[in-house]
């Protein structure tokens, strides 16, 4: 009789286990791919290439300056007194120094401005996954670009709706 009872108690606890993962709904997105896809994020990543051509423009002017600089100290070093060659040596180390130091603070405005707008698009982003989520009954939505899904059915991946409603959702803001 124990053994009935306790095997019954098996069978009522697995039932249990069955509803409770057939109530378990878990889809994923990859965020890093919809950032790249959307309008926005497309957008924003030619925005900022072409920014960076302007600013890679700026610094090549300026190190051909410098080379020029370098140029002239090898050729007329011979001829100048040492006072001048001294003079013109720190010009250029100088010089030199203020363009490395130009291109890092440059480089890290670039990065930050890129982070802003990334964060910006990716936190509409959630707002969206949130939305779907909701609407579609998914208990847990997994980031998929962190190497945190490794398998998971098609049907579960709501990357490319996730772009579309942002997409559409950016048509209705113009």
């Amino acid at each position: 009789m124990k053994k009935i009872a306790s095997i019954s108690v098996v069978f009522i606890l697995l039932g249990f286990v069955h509803l409770a993962a057939a109530e378990l709904k878990i889809g994923y997105v990859n965020l890093q791919r919809a950032l790249n896809e959307c309008e926005a994020g497309r957008r924003a990543k030619a925005e900022l290439k072409e920014e960076a051509k302007k600013l890679e423009k700026q610094l090549t002017e300026k190190q051909e300056e410098l080379k020029k600089l370098r140029e002239e100290i090898e050729k007329k070093h011979a001829v100048w007194n040492e006072e001048t060659r001294k003079a013109k040596e720190r010009d250029y180390q100088t010089k030199s120094q203020h363009l490395q130091q130009e291109f890092v603070r440059l480089s890290e405005e670039l990065n930050r401005k890129r982070g802003q707008k990334e964060e910006k698009i990716i936190k509409e982003l959630r707002a969206l996954i949130d939305q779907v989520a909701e609407e579609k009954g998914y208990t847990y939505v997994l980031e998929a670009s962190t190497g945190l899904v490794i398998y998971g059915p098609e049907e579960d991946d709501i990357t490319d709706l996730v772009i579309k409603l942002y997409n559409e959702k950016l048509k209705e803001k113009k």
